[in-house]
């Protein structure tokens, strides 16, 4: 008897690990255990989860010993010891067993079956379920995104005049209805309904691993998707931002933020937390640098950046301090101003949150707000997400990729490439390399 670990068709995030058992030529059984890992988590050579991490410093390779680390070495050697115990239970039963080996043997030593198990559970009732698992391992948005989609899920009960809807009763038809839903009644853009829908997947796959029965072609749905449009400050607009110099305090306080998140290429929820406590000094190369070391909060990656010498210009203008801190609805108000200010005006493409009085909308909403594509002045669509985008879009292309996505917080140059807009071009280049 052989057994293996393996992922099937490995993606980025979470994966859902596979069991092959082979016992001679005539018994050949794949079947999905309970466990999931993170892509970067995985040792395919080893076929279980990694419970060492290195990284390089000074040109040599160390073992990583942060806290955050550790904490995910000791959950992967919890799931490793599940894993070994399983193929341990399944060698054992396969010596002892007069029954016919077979996928329902196989499955029977998986998924035992209890009176829970046993038992229909409605969709909202898992999150619950999902959530309590996830523990304190998953961020607050992380769990503000889970409640968001029980309460869309619950609004579609009410409209559609549901009783319940149980985990098994989302198939293609309930995605088919529920896209209806989301687009024609909720006002959704088809990537939202996409993006919500994909990770209803995710709760449904985590259901599975924990036993509970869900629709068998459910890796079979697929959704489809609008191309988004992208808006960034180009290099000859930021110059012409830099340049400009606002009497009120509040707009010049804006306008190097700005700049910051610019040639940073952080989140709000990062760059508005910076700090010169945060930075430290090194030699490159003969010469000084800056480097700033932080947390992304979204990610929970460990940053060490180098600061562009247009942030060190800022704060040496500032007496060696960053900008006073701001909330991000006052930051994207003055933004906007500081660009329409300096000519940012170019009519482009793009979607723009405006008011929208429908009945569905007042009820979802305090603010009565849904984005609406069209055409518009280019410093309408500025918020706080665009210096982001602009430091992956001016850099793509000058900074290898790898070392882009260290500064970005991609994990993978498709999401980059995704995320700025450039898959067609990539792709197209690609196929004029063939050609």
């Amino acid at each position: 008897m052989k057994t293996k670990f393996f992922l099937q068709n490995p993606k980025d995030g979470s994966n859902t690990i596979y069991l092959r058992v082979r016992i001679g030529r005539a018994i050949d059984l794949t079947m999905a255990t309970k466990e999931t890992v993170n892509l970067e988590d995985w040792d395919s050579i080893n076929e279980c989860l990694l419970e060492q991490y290195y990284e390089y410093k000074n040109g040599k390779q160390i073992t990583k010993r942060d806290a955050e680390t550790k904490h995910q070495s000791s959950e992967n050697k919890i799931v490793n010891y599940r894993l070994l115990n399983l193929k341990r239970e399944i060698e054992e039963s396969y010596k002892s067993t007069h029954q016919k080996i077979d996928k329902e043997w196989l499955k029977n030593i998986i998924y035992p079956q209890t009176k829970e198990d046993s038992k229909d559970i409605s969709f909202i009732d898992y999150c619950n379920k999902f959530l309590e698992s996830k523990g304190t391992t998953i961020s607050n948005d992380y769990v503000t995104k889970v409640n968001c989609i029980k309460k869309i899920i619950e609004r579609y009960i009410h409209n559609r005049k549901l009783k319940h809807l149980l985990l098994i009763d989302i198939d293609n038809d309930f995605k088919n209805d529920f896209e209806r839903f989301c687009t024609d009644v909720e006002k959704y853009s088809i990537n939202y309904f996409e993006r919500n829908f994909k990770f209803i997947k995710t709760i449904l796959y985590h259901a599975q691993g924990n036993g509970y029965p869900i629709y068998s072609g459910l890796n079979r749905i697929r959704c489809k998707t609008e191309k988004t449009m992208f808006v960034f400050l180009t290099t000859e607009e930021l110059d012409l931002i830099e340049k400009s110099n606002f009497s009120d305090e509040h707009l010049e306080t804006a306008k190097d933020w700005l700049l910051i998140s610019c040639f940073s290429g952080q989140r709000i929820s990062d760059f508005m937390r910076f700090d010169t406590s945060m930075i430290t000094e090194k030699v490159i190369r003969g010469r000084n640098r800056y480097f700033i070391e932080f947390t992304q909060e979204k990610t929970n990656k460990q940053i060490s950046l180098v600061l562009d010498e247009r942030i060190i210009k800022i704060l040496k203008k500032r007496n060696w301090s960053f900008p006073r801190k701001m909330s991000e609805q006052r930051y994207n108000e003055h933004i906007k101003k500081i660009c329409e200010y300096v000519g940012i005006d170019e009519i482009v493409e793009g979607t723009l949150a405006v008011k929208d009085e429908s009945d569905s909308i007042k009820t979802r909403k305090k603010n009565n707000r849904r984005k609406i594509k069209g055409y518009y002045p280019k410093w309408q669509l500025v918020s706080s997400h665009i210096g982001r985008r602009s430091f992956a879009s001016n850099n793509f292309g000058k900074i290898p990729t790898p070392l882009l996505m260290v500064a970005t917080g991609h994990s993978t140059p498709t999401m980059l490439m995704k995320y700025i807009g450039k898959i067609d071009e990539q792709q197209s280049l690609a196929l004029a390399e063939y050609l």
